[in-house]
């Protein structure tokens, strides 16, 4: 199962691809059949032309091979469905992924969803601490700022500013369901992952009929 991604950063990577893994073990597919193909945006800046330019390439190469398009982009503090709406713009018509899209919008930045289950973030970076969270706070780079003045604050080497513990954070999350209630975004990730993963696995259940 070829999974294609189109994201801002690194931080992006880690988290995002680490979600799809954990929803793929929730629904009992296995981790060795996923194969992760992740492209990334030049410029954070301008995500939404890159990817206008990035599904102009895959309408050529037809991406007949590709299982899955999960697209990420940060909310920026604006309605995670009109950022979709504005994604959806470039993948409508003929596109051959039209239909086998996924859109992960953290709002307003990833670094809030590393943050968000706070005993989970203690768990997977190993300390007794995690940031006070406001409840939304729209400016600039906050949540990544909050996120790397914790990591040094604890004493907590980071070089990739908290990514290299998406996965361990992911993993020690005890309740998808109970982020899901806290944030549309992240919520409509996991159910458009979830509806995906079912849907294979009713497709390959009836193949063996």
């Amino acid at each position: 199962m070829r999974i294609l991604y189109f994201l801002e950063d690194r931080a992006q990577e880690g988290f995002i691809k680490a979600l799809v893994n954990r929803i793929a073990q929730d629904e009992s597919i296995p981790l060795n059949s996923l194969k992760h193909d992740v492209r990334s945006a030049r410029d954070g800046s301008r995500a939404i032309t890159e990817f206008k330019r990035f599904m102009k390439d895959t309408m050529q190469s037809r991406s007949s091979d590709v299982d899955l398009l999960v697209v990420g982009i940060d909310g920026n503090c604006k309605e995670h469905r009109d950022q979709i709406r504005q994604l959806e713009q470039h993948i409508r018509g003929e596109h051959p992924l039209r239909d086998r899209v996924v859109y992960a919008v953290p709002n307003p930045h990833i670094e809030r969803w590393y943050m968000m289950d706070q005993r989970a973030f203690k768990n997977g970076v190993g300390v007794d601490r995690s940031p006070d969270m406001p409840p939304y706070k729209c400016k600039r780079d906050y949540y990544k700022r909050l996120l790397r003045g914790t990591l040094a604050e604890l004493n907590v080497g980071s070089l990739l500013g908290g990514a290299e513990y998406a996965e361990s954070i992911v993993a020690s999350i005890t309740s998808l369901d109970s982020l899901r209630s806290q944030n549309a975004g992240f919520q409509t990730f996991v159910d458009g992952l979830r509806a995906f993963f079912r849907a294979r696995a009713r497709s390959r259940g009836s193949s063996h009929n």
